[in-house]
C-alpha cells in the first residue's frame, strides 16, 4: 500500500491525468522516478490511478497503466472496491477484458492483497468440488474475479446489479462462479433481479451459467420474489420457464405474488397469478 509515502508532484499529476484521461500525460509520467503508479488518494477513497480511469470510463489511460504494471490487485476504501468491481459496476466490458487479458498473459505477475482472499476463495472451492483446501490450487485470475469487496460483492454481482451483459459475460469466460453470496446471502443471480433495468440478457447467462433460480438469501428472498418486487415482467417469466417456483416464501411468509401486489405492478401480478 502506498497511503503513507511521500506524495510527489509527479504522483499527483499522474492521478489527476489518469481521472481526466490525458493519456499523452501518463504515459510520460509513468516513466519518471519520481512517480509514485500505485498511489492512493484519500481524497478520493483511497483510488489508485487506475481504479480513478476506470471510474471515469478511460479505456486508453487504463491500457497504458496496465502496460506500467499498475497493481491490479489495490482496493479504494472504504468499500474494498478492486478495479475490476469498478470496471462492472461502471459497465465498462471493455476495460474489464483489458484486466483480465493482462491477468491472463502475466499470471505469475505480483498482485497485493491477495493473501487474505486465498485461504477464503480456496475454503469456498474446496467446499463447493467436495476437496480438502490443500488439494486446491487457485490461479491470479480466479482469485480477482472472485474477490469480494466490503459486502462480499465479487466482480460478477456489481456486474449483474448493473445489468453489464458485456461484463457478465467476461466475467463468466474468466470461470466467475455464480454460486458465491455475499454477506446477505444473495447471488449474482439476485443482484441481477434487484437491478433497476430490464435485465433478461444477464438473467440468463447467468442461469446458463448453473445459477439456482430457486436459491433463498438469508431472509429467504428468491431471485422470483425480488425479480417481481422490481417489476422484472421478462426475467419473472424467464425464470418460471426454467423451474422457478413462484409460491416460495421468504421468513416474513411473503412470496413473490404478495410484492407485485403489494407495489402495483400489474403485469407481474398477471403472470403471477396465472
Amino acid at each position: 500500500m502506498s497511503y503513507n509515502r511521500v506524495v510527489t508532484d509527479e504522483t499527483l499529476e499522474l492521478f489527476h491525468a489518469s481521472e481526466r484521461g490525458d493519456a499523452k500525460a501518463v504515459a510520460s509520467l509513468v516513466k519518471h522516478p519520481n512517480t509514485d503508479i500505485n498511489w492512493h488518494r484519500t481524497q478520493s477513497y483511497g483510488a489508485t490511478p487506475i481504479i480513478a480511469a476506470i471510474m471515469n470510463g478511460h479505456k486508453d489511460v487504463v491500457e497504458i497503466l496496465l502496460d506500467a504494471n499498475a497493481d491490479i490487485g489495490a482496493l479504494k476504501t472504504p468499500d474494498r472496491n478492486s478495479p475490476l468491481h469498478e470496471a462492472a459496476f461502471r459497465d465498462e466490458p471493455e476495460i474489464m477484458q483489458l484486466i483480465l487479458s493482462k491477468i491472463q498473459l502475466d499470471n505469475n505477475q505480483s498482485i497485493s492483497a491477495l493473501v487474505d482472499l486465498q485461504n477464503q476463495v480456496a475454503s469456498h472451492v474446496a467446499c463447493k468440488l467436495n476437496r480438502h483446501v490443500g488439494d486446491v490450487c487457485l490461479s491470479s485470475l480466479t482469485y480477482v474475479v472472485a474477490r469480494m469487496l466490503q459486502f462480499g460483492n465479487t466482480p460478477l454481482h456489481n456486474a449483474a446489479r448493473t445489468g453489464s451483459a458485456g461484463c457478465v459475460a467476461n466475467l463468466l469466460k474468466a470461470d466467475a462462479k455464480v454460486t458465491i453470496k455475499n454477506v446477505n446471502g444473495s447471488l449474482p443471480l439476485h443482484h441481477a433481479c434487484y437491478c433497476e433495468k430490464p435485465n433478461l440478457a444477464v438473467v440468463k447467462l447467468l442461469v446458463d451459467a448453473g445459477s439456482d433460480v430457486n436459491d433463498r438469501d438469508k431472509q429467504g428472498y428468491t431471485p422470483m420474489i425480488i425479480a417481481a418486487k422490481k417489476n422484472q415482467t421478462d426475467v419473472i417469466d424467464n425464470l418460471r420457464s426454467r423451474g422457478a417456483d413462484a409460491k416460495l416464501k421468504n421468513v416474513f411468509g411473503e412470496d413473490a405474488l404478495h410484492f407485485a401486489t403489494l407495489r402495483e405492478n400489474t403485469n407481474a401480478m398477471e403472470l403471477l397469478d396465472e
